[in-house]
């Protein structure tokens, strides 16, 4: 079981770690699906908790297809990701067909090092998720895909879920984008991945402008440990 919450703030990142939840995404600017955040951000917030973060590296949100220019910058902020102690990063690239850029993705496979690699929902906008996992799930480096199936209807991505766990048997699989407490039971009974992920469901009002609240965080961590039978200090 692995629970993840996006955190924009220290006290969104402090609150995160109080809920129980396993691993904190540290991004900025939520309203444009997440971008790199603050060096200081970051300092603070690995310094301050003791999960796991995983720091968004997105220098735009443009699109998903990134120059030579973008790709100078993204490396420079994984090597300074990794000397402020992050777990790992998330990232995620698309050619101008809209295949995955597996060139570009390897290249910074050389700043990532040690450090965790999320290949973040570029992937839903890919012409094959399926084909596109079953891909990533080759590389050793990345140790999870977030995906939500597509942009499709929702039965159609719960297919499209399944089917891409079934071609990762080396890659975990979080699950993000539209999660709520109302529909998670259904998500992990028909796909069961055991790895999710949440943005606005644990946010006041639902809204990408509002902070963390700890009470829907808890809510929703209590109703993932029951649904698994998973208690974190056992």
């Amino acid at each position: 079981m692995l629970i993840e919450f996006i955190a924009t703030t220290i006290e969104d990142a402090l609150l995160i770690e109080k809920s129980g939840a396993d691993r904190i995404e540290l991004v900025s600017g939520l309203t444009e699906g997440g971008l790199t955040p603050s060096h200081g951000l970051i300092e603070k917030v690995v310094s301050s908790v003791s999960i796991p973060v995983n720091v968004m590296v997105r220098p735009h949100a443009n699109s998903f297809y990134y120059s030579k220019d973008d790709l100078a910058i993204m490396k420079k902020d994984i090597r300074m990701i990794e000397t402020l102690g992050a777990n790992g990063v998330v990232l995620g690239m698309l050619d101008k067909e809209g295949h995955i850029h597996f060139q570009q993705l390897e290249e910074l496979f050389t700043e990532t090092r040690k450090m965790e690699v999320t290949f973040h929902r570029a992937i839903d906008s890919s012409k094959d998720l399926v084909e596109a996992a079953g891909k990533l799930n080759q590389y050793p480096q990345v140790r999870t895909i977030l995906t939500s199936g597509g942009h499709g209807d929702w039965l159609t991505r719960l297919e499209t879920l399944v089917k891409i766990k079934e071609s990762c048997h080396d890659t975990d699989v979080l699950i993000g984008s539209g999660l709520t407490r109302d529909n998670i039971h259904e998500v992990h009974s028909l796909v069961g991945t055991g790895c999710y992920h949440f943005g606005t469901a644990i946010r006041h009002e639902k809204s990408v402008l509002q902070s963390v609240s700890l009470d829907k965080a808890v809510e929703l961590v209590s109703i993932m440990r029951k649904l698994t039978g998973h208690n974190k200090n056992m």
